[in-house]
């Protein structure tokens, strides 16, 4: 099973049950990244990963050199967000699993390599994964990372672990940002092997490439959903008081998969 809580969840689920209970109104300042490493003895990535979390979904602001902020909970977010897979299960209320196929280094691939934006000769690290929810293949992903970044998972266990938190957790590597592409496309026999599905069904395929500091590239990983088992809802709304003309559109306001539990 994927790990369920990792550190920056703990901290981050911590903090955001005070805000909700009220143990900090909007406005007030949470306590220093220094003291909140003390307190909850972990590492200043991962508290930074925390707030960052909270700050995204629209519990707290930073101000520059100062410190981070409650925000006022009736203000809407306007932030999309695309979760990790487990973070996606844990909502929907199923149980998330993986069983990783392979692990290895593969040759340079130009259209990854590219994406990457590291030498065409390079060699990659190549991971294949079925992830699963109640035991039923919901996506295979396969991710392809530089090799100064795939050589750190030879000795992690993939299947309770998430690549996002090996990276983040253990060695401090900082997901900063990251783009997707989503479209629809036929499963050949690898993907519909191990999806059950018949070769060529359609399936969702989401291309998604990571991000850290100083804007380098850590992972490009395409992920095959069957399209049985979860669908993307988009949700348009303006902030409360905005008077924006319908001429310009409504903000997208959020883009979140919905799975089926059946």
């Amino acid at each position: 099973m994927e790990k369920q809580n990792s550190k920056h969840e703990k901290v981050k689920q911590h903090l955001q049950n005070e805000i909700i209970d009220g143990d900090y109104e909007p406005g007030d300042q949470l306590p220093s990244e220094k003291r909140l490493c003390d307190y909850f003895d972990v590492s200043r990535v991962t508290i930074r990963h925390a707030l960052k979390t909270l700050e995204n979904e629209g519990l707290i602001f930073k101000k520059q050199g100062v410190g981070a902020f409650v925000r006022e909970q009736n203000l809407k977010n306007n932030l999309v967000q695309l979760t990790d897979f487990s973070e996606d299960m844990k909502r929907a209320g199923l149980k998330s699993s993986s069983k990783l196929i392979s692990l290895k280094k593969v040759g340079p691939i130009k259209e990854v390599n590219e994406i990457l934006n590291i030498r065409p000769d390079m060699e990659l690290i190549q991971v294949d994964r079925i992830r699963l929810g109640n035991g039923k293949p919901v996506a295979f992903d396969i991710t392809w990372l530089p090799p100064g970044y795939g050589q750190l998972l030879f000795d992690e266990d993939l299947t309770t672990q998430t690549i996002y938190d090996v990276l983040e957790e253990k060695y401090e590597i900082m997901i900063q940002g990251g783009s997707y592409r989503i479209t629809a496309t036929n499963a050949g026999d690898y993907v519909s092997k191990y999806l059950e599905v018949k070769p060529e069904s359609a399936v969702l395929e989401i291309d998604r490439c990571s991000r850290t500091t100083g804007n380098k590239k850590v992972y490009f990983q395409k992920r095959y959903y069957n399209p049985a088992h979860v669908s993307y809802v988009v949700e348009l709304s303006r902030n409360e008081g905005e008077m924006l003309s319908s001429k310009d559109g409504l903000p997208l306001k959020e883009f979140t998969p919905e799975f089926a539990k059946g």
